[in-house]
């Protein structure tokens, strides 16, 4: 196990306000597969992590949107406990726009601890950016059947 603490690393002054959404599988009285997502804040230093570059197409246009994501906070991807219970990957909100964890890293064994994730859009176009920094408020958590 590494003996390195590299949480000192974590400069308050780039930290930035998130909300994970962590999405949770159950299945109801008759068979159905529902999402049940819950809103969770933490604290992470986010970062871009490609180049925002516009896709043009002739039936739409979007924005390859992805974003590194360090923290304390345990985010998830997806996986499955002792009892079966499934959690897709979180979803991180971030200045408007919900990203989905495509790549995870676990740093559990430095120091206090950390995790590592690049995420991507989830939205083909994303709200444009708040006028002067700030976050938007945590959404109302989603119920959503899978079929």
């Amino acid at each position: 196990m590494p003996t390195l603490d590299v949480n000192d690393a974590f400069d308050p002054s780039f930290w930035d306000n998130i909300v994970v959404i962590r999405r949770i599988v159950t299945i109801d009285q008759h068979g159905r597969a529902r999402v049940t997502e819950k809103p969770i804040s933490a604290r992470a230093v986010v970062i871009a992590a490609s180049p925002n570059d516009l896709q043009r197409l002739p039936e739409a246009e979007w924005m390859n949107k992805a974003i590194q994501i360090t923290t304390p906070f345990r985010l998830q991807g997806p996986s499955i406990d002792e009892v079966g219970t499934v959690t897709h990957p979180d979803h991180i909100l971030w200045h408007g726009s919900i990203y989905v964890i495509r790549i995870f890293d676990d740093y559990a064994g430095y120091g206090r601890g950390f995790t590592h994730a690049i995420a991507v859009s989830i939205n083909a176009v994303d709200p444009p950016p708040p006028a002067q920094g700030g976050d938007n408020p945590i959404p109302t958590p989603l119920n959503s059947v899978i079929h």
